[in-house]
């Protein structure tokens, strides 16, 4: 990232965020090695929350492959030297564009985000599966960026920004000796355990406040909490203004500025979203655990050009209608491209997961190399993603949840009242 836009980067976000840098390591006393930094995707922002750590330091980011083809990042992407990389799927040009920068560059420095997109409920995921082959294969120093408070900055279930308080923390987190040293597995579990971060589990001492002008801060909520945790109806759950709740039963509960979520009444509510997804997330376990499990929704699908950009801040142009099932063989669309008649199918074992790169009111993936946008009728993207996450992972597929997440606790952390 070259000086104007740190200096563009300065303006619109570290001002605005009250940006704090901790820095366990000085960047400068890496300034004649190459290095490569995973980060922790929090929002958005996060480019220049990491250019900021890290000073001056020039740095190439690898970014989603589809967002090339937005107008809109056209300029920001040409300056910025960024790799395009195609999102959960092998992509060969991606290292050959950073063994380039590596290798040929000097004091060449390139960052990563190993969960592969912005984290959805607030927490981050897994890695995805070749990080520690691909540190173990680069074999140069690795540092560790954590950012703490851009999702709640700027959630996945609402585009609109809250301004808040955002920190960074920098710190080395591998050596090439201790990279020679380790296999790609323990490399990718000590990544994880050095990047996870959980934006609720972080502020809730804090208490920091994430203001949206107009008080609106459960707006769209829906997108990620569709299930009631009284009633367990699923897809009438409702956002408006500051309010979440379930139209079948009334339970609900308000969201302030400072991301508590309080029971209306005799309400039974989670002790905070990331809790209430993860409830979402078990319940679909154990659905999908059903031989006979199946999934169906009304979409529209969007594709986007070969060559060229697709304008006016969009990501796909709209081809088609149909009806995306989602089932324990894998996902399938049926339905209408350009006016005719077609259909794909992508087996289990090749989807671990899909994109959800903006807000969560769809789900993308690549199929045959072609980035595909599936758009619900109804918010029920996350809902998709569980099914395709937990069959794949219920059938014996490589990249699995977090060690320490417990897929057999039942029901939820409620929230409590202060006595």
């Amino acid at each position: 990232m070259n000086g104007a836009l740190r200096a563009l980067a300065c303006i619109l976000y570290y001002k605005p965020y009250s940006v704090k840098f901790i820095r366990h390591v000085e960047p400068n006393d890496y300034k004649n090695k190459p290095l490569m930094l995973v980060v922790n995707h929090a929002s958005r922002f996060d480019y220049a929350f990491v250019q900021g750590v890290m000073r001056k330091r020039r740095i190439n980011f690898v970014a989603a492959e589809q967002e090339f083809h937005r107008t809109k990042f056209k300029t920001v992407f040409t300056l910025g030297r960024l790799i395009p990389k195609k999102s959960f799927v092998p992509d060969v040009n991606a290292i050959k564009g950073m063994t380039r920068i590596i290798r040929n560059e000097k004091n060449g420095c390139i960052a990563i985000f190993p969960c592969g997109l912005s984290t959805v409920s607030g927490a981050q995921q897994p890695s995805m599966l070749g990080t520690g082959k691909m540190l173990k294969h680069f074999g140069v120093t690795v540092l560790a960026v954590r950012i703490h408070g851009a999702y709640l900055a700027c959630p996945k279930f609402d585009l609109k920004e809250r301004k808040g308080h955002v920190e960074v923390e920098l710190d080395e987190l591998f050596t090439p000796e201790q990279l020679a040293e380790l296999d790609s597995e323990e490399i990718e579990r000590k990544v994880d355990e050095a990047i996870f971060t959980d934006d609720y589990d972080w502020n809730a001492s804090r208490q920091n406040a994430y203001i949206r002008k107009d008080g609106k801060y459960a707006e769209n909520m829906e997108q990620i909490l569709y299930k009631c945790p009284m009633c367990g109806t699923e897809m009438e759950m409702r956002g408006h203004d500051n309010v979440i709740e379930c139209k079948h039963c009334g339970n609900g509960a308000t969201l302030d500025d400072r991301f508590n979520l309080v029971p209306i009444g005799d309400s039974v509510i989670p002790c905070n979203p990331r809790e209430w997804y993860d409830w979402e997330r078990r319940e679909m376990r154990r659905a999908v655990a059903d031989p006979d499990f199946a999934m169906e929704e009304n979409v529209t699908l969007g594709v986007q050009p070969q060559y060229g950009y697709v304008k006016h801040g969009l990501q796909t142009y709209d081809v088609g209608k149909g009806k995306l099932r989602v089932d324990r063989s894998g996902l399938k669309y049926v339905g209408t491209r350009d006016g005719k008649d077609w259909e794909v199918f992508i087996p289990r074992e090749a989807i671990p997961t899909t994109i959800i790169n903006m807000d969560a009111s769809f789900i993308s993936t690549f199929a045959s190399g072609e980035f595909l946008m599936f758009t619900p009728d109804r918010y029920s993207a996350i809902r998709l993603n569980f099914a395709i996450e937990e069959i794949y992972r219920i059938n014996g597929g490589k990249w699995q949840n977090f060690p320490w997440f417990d897929y057999d606790k039942r029901g939820f952390e409620p929230y409590k009242t202060e006595k």
